[in-house]
């Protein structure tokens, strides 16, 4: 009996401190949380342990560290679909603008195996990206396959961000982009694409606006390792305007591969309405098809680029006076232009209305994506300030779309839209117990882009950005020295 009573006395004596609650690392505390996926909006405190989120609650929370976030949006992570600046100054600017994932899936990252092993474990986002088609079909020339054995040899070497293998990808990118494949080419190409899935690719970038020589066969025949996997198409379409988009579709529609159509307004220019009435009725049809803007009036990309062929500015509707110089924010003349394009280097292009991009944020099939270019001082602006151009001029100024719905274009919506070739991805995008703690938190009242097209500068009213549970920006400001980005990885790793 007296060891029964000692035993109780025990278990009494100890009770109080097996019942607390636990020690949460991380506490945000009275902050208006938004869930996209159940709506959730409401005032909550978060408790965060390692990288997870395993607390939302009304009641009071206490940790190691205790934010008082009243007044600011707690949201999820904001997941960039389409960014070509992949360092760690590029994420500096993407983590300011509330981006907690960015991946390069239009273009797609050569020799991703590598690659992702050199950037885990130093990089301030989390980062992924396709396969890049465009590469791979120029390796699988007969005339270029030695560059193969040749870049590999650098990498082992130099790394795989050596500036000699850019240079040689887009030397022999250039040289190949006229040529058409023959039938074994093709079928090599084929193999190729299927080995860089294995690598941990997240779909088939399939920018054919690039490389017009690709013949509509060998794209098709994308389409079908893209259908044979489920795996996603991220496509340039070929042509600006309706036909590149119609091909597009058609291929996805006939293969059963999913697609998605990058940049519909620089893709679709005045018929960006067409694009998404066919976008939204492709979906009701249960195809898997998505597309994608950023909120942005002008492009970017290569000067020396099949975009500047023959014709060029029928088709854009512009003249050499709408194009600026990157590096020094000049515009172009005939003369410079044609001086630049045998230099080569990037530019901007000033080719749309504002009344279309607000067609495109309203759509509730667009998701919102970047484009984010390559960091240099005169980069295009949608580098530094794509979602918080969004959350300041058209959710908070202009009252295109709510904020509710502006967050699910951002987050929750690129999130479903990996989810079954990264299974990973169903734990992103998303504030809800057992979820990754890749949280944005920004002041609706000022959150705005500060870059322009006179150079990058960043965003304000991003308080808090945490990428899996650590802070990469606090109070406003980026912290030094924290590297706590997560490869994403298909799910044909091996």
């Amino acid at each position: 009996m007296k060891k029964q009573l000692s035993l109780l006395l025990v278990i009494l004596y100890f009770l109080p401190i097996f019942s607390q609650s636990p020690t949460y690392d991380i506490v945000l505390k009275n902050g208006q949380v938004i869930d996209p996926e159940t709506e959730l909006n409401a005032i909550r405190n978060i408790g965060i342990i390692g990288d997870k989120i395993v607390e939302i609650t009304t009641e009071s929370i206490d940790g190691k560290e205790v934010i008082d976030v009243e007044g600011l949006v707690v949201a999820p992570g904001f997941i960039d679909l389409h960014v070509h600046g992949m360092t760690n100054k590029a994420h500096q600017y993407q983590a300011r603008d509330g981006v907690t994932t960015a991946l390069e899936l239009e273009g797609g990252i050569p020799f991703l195996r590598e690659w992702i092993q050199q950037k885990t474990g130093n990089s301030i986002v989390n980062f992924g990206g396709s396969v890049p088609h465009g590469h791979l079909r120029a390796l699988a020339m007969e005339q270029y396959k030695h560059h193969l054995d040749e870049l590999k040899d650098i990498i082992e070497k130099e790394g795989v961000e050596s500036p000699k293998i850019i240079k040689t990808l887009i030397n022999v990118m250039g040289r190949s982009g006229q040529q058409i494949l023959s039938a074994s080419e093709i079928e090599q190409m084929r193999e190729m694409l299927v080995e860089e899935l294995s690598a941990g690719a997240l779909g088939i970038g399939v920018p054919v606006g690039y490389y017009l020589g690709a013949s509509a066969g060998e794209i098709y025949s994308v389409y079908e390792v893209a259908a044979e996997k489920q795996v996603p198409i991220f496509s340039h379409t070929r042509d600006i305007g309706m036909s590149g988009i119609q091909e597009a579709i058609a291929n996805a529609l006939s293969s059963g591969a999913p697609l998605h159509i990058v940049h519909a307004n620089s893709l679709s220019l005045g018929d960006i309405p067409v694009t998404l009435k066919m976008v939204a009725n492709a979906q009701k049809r249960g195809l898997d098809i998505t597309t994608e803007l950023y909120p942005y009036t002008a492009a970017s990309t290569s000067i020396e680029s099949a975009i500047f062929e023959e014709g060029w500015k029928d088709k854009l509707g512009i003249s050499y006076d709408a194009i600026q110089w990157e590096a020094t924010g000049e515009r172009l003349t005939e003369k410079t232009f044609y001086e630049y394009r045998k230099k080569g280097g990037i530019v901007i292009i000033h080719m749309m209305q504002p009344e279309w991009i607000v067609q495109g944020i309203k759509h509730s099939s667009t998701m919102i994506a970047s484009d984010g270019m390559p960091y240099a001082p005169g980069a295009h602006p949608r580098t530094a300030g794509t979602f918080s151009r969004v959350l300041g001029r058209y959710v908070r100024e202009q009252k295109v779309i709510t904020l509710m719905e502006a967050l699910k274009k951002m987050t929750i919506m690129p999130a479903q839209r990996l989810e079954k070739v990264a299974p990973m991805m169903r734990q992103k995008g998303r504030l809800q117990v057992g979820t990754d703690a890749d949280i944005t938190i920004f002041d609706p009242r000022t959150v705005i882009d500060k870059a322009d097209f006179k150079g990058l500068q960043f965003s304000e009213g991003i308080e808090y950005v945490l990428v899996n549970g650590q802070f990469v920006v606090k109070n406003g400001e980026s912290e030094k020295d924290v590297f706590p980005g997560k490869a994403i990885i298909g799910k044909y790793r091996n």
